[in-house]
């Protein structure tokens, strides 16, 4: 019965981990904040770097799991795994492409946070040099 579960309930907690990171990631990046109303932005941690890395690894490992445990599991269930293994691996895809796309995002947001200061740093400078 566990065995038969297995891959899904990887795959559960692959899928809802690569959703964790984008959410996290859209809302540190202020991904949808315009420019003008943005707050400063801070590099992508590595944190986040790490537990992507950690999501590319958990959406792999359902598909050999279940290669592995398939012998033991039940001819309807091994059917059930076999139709849908094709959409679920697009849809884990598509998450982990997701999180690149975001974290890439952030990290823009984050060196035009950076521009803005040094830009702004060096207007301030040149104005004391005017006066």
């Amino acid at each position: 019965m566990f065995i038969e579960i297995l891959p899904a309930l990887l795959w559960i907690i692959a899928a809802v981990m690569a959703f964790n990171i984008i959410v996290i990631t859209i809302m540190r990046g202020q991904i949808f904040v315009p420019r003008s109303k943005r707050p400063p932005v801070n590099p992508v941690s590595w944190t986040m770097v790490m537990l992507h890395v950690a999501s590319f690894v958990m959406a792999i490992v359902p598909f050999p799991v279940y290669a592995l445990t398939a012998d033991a599991m039940d001819v309807d269930v091994r059917d059930f795994y076999e139709m849908n293994a094709f959409g679920a691996a697009i849809i884990i895809i598509v998450l982990v492409m997701l999180e690149i796309l975001v974290m890439y995002l952030q990290a823009r947001h984050a060196m035009e946070t950076e521009m803005d200061r040094k830009l702004g740093i060096a207007i301030h400078k040149n104005d004391d040099d005017t006066k």
